[in-house]
């Protein structure tokens, strides 16, 4: 629902809802309106064409022609827009261009505001590149056995044959003789051994 809009100057209407009957018209003392007043406002306080027949309603025709004013500008404001170049991601090395101020566009009828880039003076701001990052590998572990060399041919120790004389072939007459030849003691089974070195018949004689 459309409600009344009263310009400034102009008294307060006596209720939120009130709506000028047909035919009615301000008291000339009054102070008049500024241009392009909005005398009718919808539901979210945007301009609205208000009810036909009343005080400050637009007609049909000339809503269209403020729409079709409006439509227009709105086009060729996007299409100078969209001639402009878009400034490239900024990259490491990279030059960065900042635009200028920000124009705002109103089209009077209906209200189109339009946001418009316009070219400034730049900027040229220069990103370094970032350092390289170094990454360090560990070198493999080694494990390095060391095993002594089998050899080809094993040796054998080889165990000279005992060589016993008989014990015949060495006599001695008694034990002075074995202590001066440096034999003693004599144990039975060596050369020289004989009972009667051996008193007590132990096997050992010179003991």
């Amino acid at each position: 629902m459309a409600t009344f809009n009263s310009p400034p100057g102009w008294p307060a209407p006596p209720s939120a809802d009130w709506q000028p009957p047909p035919g009615w018209k301000p008291d000339p003392a009054w102070p008049p309106a500024p241009a392009g007043w909005a005398f009718w406002l919808n539901a979210r306080g945007a301009r609205s064409r208000g009810p036909s027949g009343r005080y400050g309603a637009e007609s049909p025709t000339k809503l269209i022609a403020a729409w079709a004013v409006g439509a227009g500008a709105f086009v060729v404001i996007l299409a100078a827009i969209a001639g402009g170049n878009t400034p490239a991601a900024s990259a490491p090395g990279a030059t960065v261009t900042v635009p200028g101020p920000t124009a705002t566009v109103t089209v009077a009828g209906p209200v189109v505001t339009v946001q418009q880039t316009v070219p400034g003076p730049t900027a040229t701001v220069t990103q370094a590149p970032l350092p390289a990052r170094t990454v360090t590998v560990p070198a493999p572990r080694t494990t390095t056995r060391t095993t002594d060399p089998v050899p080809l041919v094993q040796r054998t120790q080889s165990t000279a044959p005992k060589t016993t004389e008989p014990s015949d072939s060495v006599y001695y007459a008694n034990c002075a003789a074995v202590r001066a030849a440096g034999k003693a003691p004599l144990y039975r089974g060596q050369p020289g051994y004989a009972a009667h070195l051996d008193r007590d018949g132990d096997g050992v004689a010179c003991e």
